[in-house]
């Protein structure tokens, strides 16, 4: 990387892009703390080791871009199988390099600088951050959350209840409290960040939402949602946080001796080593898995409080005095789009969340953990009409009656069914089985799927990149689904 790129750039900018290149590198490694999801020799090791060197050069764009373009290349290798944040950051990748095309062609490929880019892509993801938000909201507006027996909240709650020893109640009460609290809090989200009066109040909850949620054990998202928080802050974080830095002499100091270490060019190859070697550890069992694997699931939780504890301390030292003050509250940052032409990105966040609605995909849509169902006859959304289903993917259901492989006999147990599209591929992907399913009214018995002429063969490649269907239970059993 040259030394151009990684020069202090002028203006404030260029000091916000740096931090928010350094917290989109942490959002990176706190996705891929959860080691067992990726192998360590695989295209996902790039996605790491370029996070940790723009972790110690944060100022570099070169890196930066590096970073983004790999990530995005590991989402669009693993489609469909994405979840939903790491989707998302896929749909933010886009955005960023789309920008960054789009300002080096307006100025005739000249310099980019980092103040540059992000002046014109932190709208963007605010907007998309908002619908991602407002989507995620919607779909727990369904009949099936509101149940105690059934929602998600209450499972959740139950989990989070059993890591504190059971301390939290468990009468009916405080399921309804769980409930709408949830309810509320979310669909709350969007319109309180989108309004600049009560944005103060937004980051707030949200921040402590996503904090809740990390030590609960969902820390991939919560990682990256500093990031994406940090561009909802006022434009004035790095004036504000070098004033800090005069007024706290320990934290100048600290800072100092950090910048000092991450200036050494051996410092990002130690880290890549360590980091790499971490991973090998676990997912090659060098020592005992359920030891390693205790060890990371509890290093990780500790530094996720350590730094949603650090920005929150930080941010309240620098704004804290002025938040209750009309007249000195700082001026958040603005929704103002620099080119009409990018709104194609939140636009595509959007569709991306309507999919479960119009009948396509119901995975990676932004539903997770809300017990919405929109399959077959089990449309159960309180506000979206069952009208707005164009698509018939999600009402085409197979019922297993009986199969020797495992997945499929499974499902045949807890009466589980599957979109054809799902039994198709799964079937064609499987070894070879055998297998007796109901589709519509009639019912098919196989010997031999790999003999099979229609299910030996897998769905047309340009929909199984971009397909994923859930499984689809019994109504009285839809219970918490990611």
């Amino acid at each position: 990387m040259s030394n151009e790129n990684e020069t202090n750039q002028p203006g404030e900018f260029g000091k916000q892009f740096s931090i928010f290149a350094f917290l989109m590198a942490c959002g990176v490694l706190f996705h891929q703390s959860i080691l067992s999801d990726w192998q360590p020799f695989s295209h996902h090791i790039l996605a790491s080791l370029t996070a940790i060197v723009v972790l110690t050069r944060p100022k570099s764009l070169v890196a930066f871009l590096v970073m983004i373009a790999t990530h995005l290349a590991s989402v669009v290798i693993d489609l469909p199988y994405v979840v939903n944040h790491w989707i998302f950051v896929g749909v933010m990748d886009v955005a960023i390099l789309l920008t960054a095309l789009m300002l080096w062609a307006q100025r005739r490929f000249t310099r980019l600088t980092g103040g540059d880019l992000l002046q014109v892509m932190a709208p963007v993801i605010r907007w998309s951050v908002l619908a991602m938000y407002t989507f995620a909201a919607l779909a727990k507006l369904n009949s099936d959350f509101f149940k105690p027996e059934l929602s998600a909240a209450v499972s959740l709650y139950g989990e989070l209840s059993e890591k504190l020893g059971g301390i939290l109640p468990q009468e009916v009460w405080a399921f309804h409290l769980v409930i709408w609290g949830t309810a509320a809090l979310e669909c709350s989200l969007p319109f309180l960040l989108a309004i600049r009066k009560t944005r103060w109040v937004g980051i707030a909850l949200a921040f402590a939402f996503h904090f809740a949620m990390g030590v609960s054990g969902f820390i991939p998202f919560s990682g990256f949602a500093v990031a994406f928080l940090f561009l909802f802050l006022p434009e004035d974080v790095p004036a504000r946080f070098t004033q800090l830095r005069g007024d706290v002499r320990w934290l100048d100091m600290a800072c100092a001796t950090i910048a000092k270490l991450f200036a050494s060019p051996a410092m990002p190859v130690v880290l890549c080593v360590v980091w790499f070697l971490i991973a090998c550890t676990r997912s090659y069992a060098w020592l005992p898995p359920a030891q390693v694997r205790m060890a990371v699931i509890r290093v990780g939780q500790l530094l996720f409080a350590l730094y949603y504890g650090g920005v929150a301390l930080l941010v309240w030292k620098m704004y804290g005095p002025t938040l209750f003050n009309t007249r000195q509250q700082p001026r958040p940052a603005s929704l103002r789009l620099a080119s009409v032409g990018l709104a194609v990105i939140p636009l595509v966040v959007i569709l991306n969340a309507l999919c479960p609605y119009i009948g396509l995909k119901t995975e990676s849509s932004f539903t997770m953990y809300s017990n919405l169902q929109t399959e077959g006859n089990q449309w159960n959304h309180l506000l979206m009409p069952k009208a707005m289903k164009v698509f018939r993917w999600q009402d085409d259901l197979v019922s297993i009656i009986d199969s020797t492989h495992p997945p499929f006999q499974h499902a045949a147990q807890e009466d589980i069914r599957l979109t054809w599209f799902e039994f198709q591929r799964e079937a064609s992907q499987a070894e070879s089985m055998a297998v007796t399913y109901r589709r519509g009214d009639a019912v098919f018995e196989v010997s031999d799927t790999k003999q099979d002429p229609v299910l030996s063969r897998p769905p047309q490649a340009i929909w199984r990149k971009w397909m994923w269907f859930r499984d689809v239970p019994t109504p009285e059993k839809n219970t918490i689904r990611h």
